[in-house]
Order: C-alpha cells, then structure tokens, then sequence
C-alpha cells in the first residue's frame, strides 16, 4: 500500500538531503541524525576504547611477569621473596623485586603467555568475520556493536581476575579471555571500513598519549593504569543509546517506502515488475555455482603473478606489528629494565611512526614525483623497496645493540620503515582492476590476520630459542624480521612496471594536475 505525503514528510528526499532519516517508520533509531553526529559519536567511543588499551597493555604484562616470578622463585629460590604469599597482594606485586624477574626461566614463560594469546585471539577473526558479518546485515549492526562493546571491558577483567586471584588461578586461564570475540567476532568489516581512517589516527594520538601516563603510574603500582584502561574500555557501554541503528541508513537512502528504485529529486519512476508470477528457477546443483564463485574470486591471483607477490609481503607488515609489542619485553630483559623504564622507551617507537606518517611520507612522496618526475605508481614502488630496506636494517640493529642508546636508534630506524604496507598497498590497487580492488583487500585481509597470529607465537618461540643460546642470539626474533624484510625488498626490487602501466598511470596523473 502507497503513502501519499503528509504534512511530516520531508521536503526533500534522504538524496538530497546530508540528513538521514531514522524515524521508527524507517529503522530502529527513532531520532534525526546526521553523518557527522554519528561518525563524532564512533570516534569518542574509539578514543575510550584506543586509550584504554594503550595505557593497561604494558601494566599487564608486567602484572603476569610478576605472577609467574613469583611462583617461580616460591620453587627455585624462596630467599628472592619479600612478602609471604599471605601477605602479598593481588598480582604478587611487590613480592619479588621486579630486576629479578628478568632471568630467562621467568621471560620464556611470559614470551610463551603472550604469544599464544595472540594466536588464540586471531581465530575468532577468522572463524567468525564472515558470519557475523551475515548477521549485521541480516538483523542490524547495533546489537552486535554493543556485543563489541562487551567484549572490550570482558577481556580486560578477565585477564585482571586472573591475576588478582593468582593463588587460585593458573595465569595461562588468561587465554580463556580469547572468547571475549565471539561476542564480537573479531573485527566485523561493518565498523572497521566504515571508520578506518579516522581510528588509525585515534590509535596514532593514543600511542602517544597513554604509554608515558602507564610508565609514570606504575611507578606506584601497575594495577591504577590497567584498572584505569579497563574502566575507558567500559565507558562506551554507557554511550550505546546514542547509536543509531545503522542498517536503515543505506535503505532509507536507496529505496523510498513504497520500495520503488531511487530516482533524481522530484522525478517518478515506474513501478518494478512484478516477478511474482514468474520466479526464478531453483538451481538443484548447489556444488557448481559455489565452485564457479570460488574460482572467480581467485582468477585474479593466476592472472598476475605480482598481484600474490605483493599480498605475501602483509605477512611481514603484521609480524612487524606484533614486534611492536614485543620490543617492551625484549629491551626489558636485555637491559635490565623495569616496564615502566622500558615503556617510556616505546615512546620513542610511536613518535617517529606518527612523525613518519603525519609529516615525512607525504612530503618525500610529493618531493620524488616533483623532483625525479616520477609517476604515482613508480613513487609507491620505490618507497616501499626503501621502507623494506630500512625496516631490515633497523630491526637487526635491535638485535645487535649493546646498549639501550643503540637499541633507541635502531627502534627510530625501524620506525621510518613502517609505511611500507601503506606504499605496497597504493601499488597494488594500480595493478587490480576497480571492480576487483575489495576482493584484494579480502585476501590481505585474511593474509593479516594469519600474520598476526602466527607471527605472535613465532617470535615467542624465537625468543625463548636466543635466550637458550644467550649472547647476541637473544635477539634472534629481530633477526629473523630482519632477514624477511630484506627477502621481500628483493622480492619488490623484482616487481617491475610494465610499460603500458606506466603510460597509463602517466596519463591520468598529468591529468590530475591539470585538474588541480
């Protein structure tokens, strides 16, 4: 049945207008509400969740350092214990003094912890992305958010119940924390796209922000900054009112109420039609039309053999991520520091990839087009072979360094090299054609994830190995990044631009500037 305009109806259609309607009559909302409202309203939230997360990850690695330091020496050397177990608190604070912790018996079970937990927290990423996805698209985005939301503050407190009941629990039930995604999902694509740019540049100013207040904190205790993180990762809870459904923005946009085909502002259009009578036809071989998709969704692979070369290179970017986090532990254990020390450190890490990112790629990559006269694609390639290679260097010079001078140099080197993946990406989005380009970024997708995953364990592995050997091996997980750095810069120095490439991407660049 067709509804003739009333005197409530919008003048103009949700088209035209930056306003969408959420009107019980169209979706869940019940509210007016703009784009900007909504994306100001996912960014705070955002900022909760990235500060939360950044100022409660170094206190609780170094709360399970305590734990596992402090059973250790209840067996190996009960002289080391400053407060009986009776009298100490939770998280075995305080019990042993934290310079004793550093002996390779206490960091290969802490190395172990932390990487497993990154491989279990990946699978439900994997498992469950897809479905989830399903899901949000099928009975909305909002209950699945706020099960999001939930799992944040769950994680977090399960991992805080762990510890502060140490007596009673094994610190490894703090896997179990994993589950938290299956309220989530992992990353559901439906938030990650829609808020991608603007949540890496929420996660660059908490990076900065959050890790010197952790170190100043845990100076005192480190159970104030991770109690303080969790309790940030909570407040969204109390914010989900304010979101809106978003499932009935596209289709308040696309289709008017009376489900016929969006049109220009103030024109009809002519009914659909009716298809009732005649239904499609029911396929009875299901195997066939599967096969056929699954074939169209990887012809791309096969039809150049850059393409998988430049995704296989994500594997490096997500193992060098999981470094990222790992350097704490790393400079912790080889210099003796306290995480508080070795926090402050890691500022260093962040403020030469924000000043990367924010500042140096955008003037070199204009400086090299300008000056060398070389194209956009030729610039992405070039940039990502020298961000390789600056990323080898680094990272070996981490596992060489002497000192915690050396090892701050080497860390701000490696830092310059963190753009590579943006670079490698921008070139293989010239190389795929448009209407495959979310394909691609599918299967990065996946290739990260497994990245992150396996990379966690391995480095553990790696550096459980060099602390067996001792001597310079214990920095045998830089090493390894290391070498894989330098093996994909030589795999990118093979890549090359195919000369009708290049007179193409020419062209539309001399075009962009006659634009501009």
């Amino acid at each position: 049945m067709r509804h003739g305009p009333s005197e409530t109806s919008p003048l103009l259609s949700p088209r035209c207008g930056e306003v969408i309607d959420l009107s019980p009559g169209n979706s869940r909302g019940g509210q007016w509400v703009s784009h900007e409202t909504v994306n100001l309203i996912l960014m705070l939230l955002l900022l909760c969740i990235s500060f939360g997360d950044q100022i409660s990850e170094s206190p609780q690695v170094r709360i399970f350092e305590s734990v596992i330091c402090y059973k250790h020496y209840e067996s190996v050397d009960p002289s080391k214990i400053l407060i009986s177990r009776e009298a100490v608190g939770p998280g075995a604070i305080g019990g042993v003094a934290e310079l004793h912790c550093k002996v390779n018996a206490v960091q290969e079970q802490l190395a172990e912890l932390r990487g497993y937990q990154q491989f279990f927290d990946g699978i439900p990423s994997l498992a469950l992305a897809v479905p989830f996805g399903w899901v949000a698209d099928r009975y909305g985005r909002k209950p699945l958010f706020f099960l999001g939301l939930l799992s944040f503050a769950f994680k977090m407190g399960w991992m805080q119940l762990v510890t502060w009941f140490w007596q009673a629990f094994d610190v490894r039930l703090s896997w179990l924390s994993t589950f938290h995604a299956l309220l989530a999902g992992g990353s559901p694509s439906s938030l990650r796209a829609a808020a991608f740019l603007r949540a890496g540049a929420v996660n660059v100013s908490a990076t900065l922000l959050m890790p010197p207040l952790a170190a100043w904190l845990m100076r005192y205790t480190p159970w104030i900054p991770s109690i303080i993180g969790t309790i940030l990762m909570a407040l969204p809870i109390i914010a989900y009112p304010l979101i809106p459904e978003t499932l009935g923005f596209r289709h308040t946009a696309l289709s008017p109420p009376d489900t016929q085909p969006p049109t220009p502002c103030g024109e009809s259009a002519p009914a659909p039609p009716d298809l009732s009578t005649n239904p499609p036809p029911i396929n009875a071989d299901f195997a066939a039309p599967i096969t056929t998709k699954v074939i169209e969704a990887t012809s791309l692979l096969t039809q150049d053999w850059r393409v998988p070369a430049l995704i296989l290179t994500f594997i490096s970017h997500l193992i060098i991520m999981s470094a990222s986090a790992f350097i704490m532990q790393y400079v912790s254990k080889r210099y003796s520091l306290t995480f508080a020390n070795a926090t402050l450190l890691m500022t260093i890490f962040s403020g030469v990839k924000v000043l990367l990112l924010s500042a140096i790629l955008p003037w070199l990559s204009k400086a090299v087009m300008q000056c060398l006269h070389l194209s956009s694609q030729q610039k992405d390639l070039y940039l990502a072979r020298a961000s390789l290679l600056l990323t080898a260097l680094g990272t070996t010079m981490i596992g060489l360094a002497p000192n915690v001078p050396t090892v701050a140099i080497s860390m701000a080197i490696t830092s310059l090299g963190l753009g590579a993946h943006i670079m490698i990406r921008s070139f293989l989005t010239s190389l795929v054609p448009a209407h495959h380009i979310a394909r691609v970024f599918s299967i990065v997708s996946i290739v990260d994830t497994l990245g992150s995953m396996f990379g966690g364990a391995l480095l553990a592995g790696l550096f459980k190995r060099g602390m067996q050997l001792g001597g310079v091996w214990i920095g045998m997980p830089f090493f390894f990044i290391g070498m894989l750095s330098a093996a994909f810069a030589v795999l990118l120095f093979i890549v090359r631009i195919r000369p009708e490439e290049g007179k193409l991407v020419q062209e539309d660049d001399d075009e962009d500037d006659n634009d501009i």
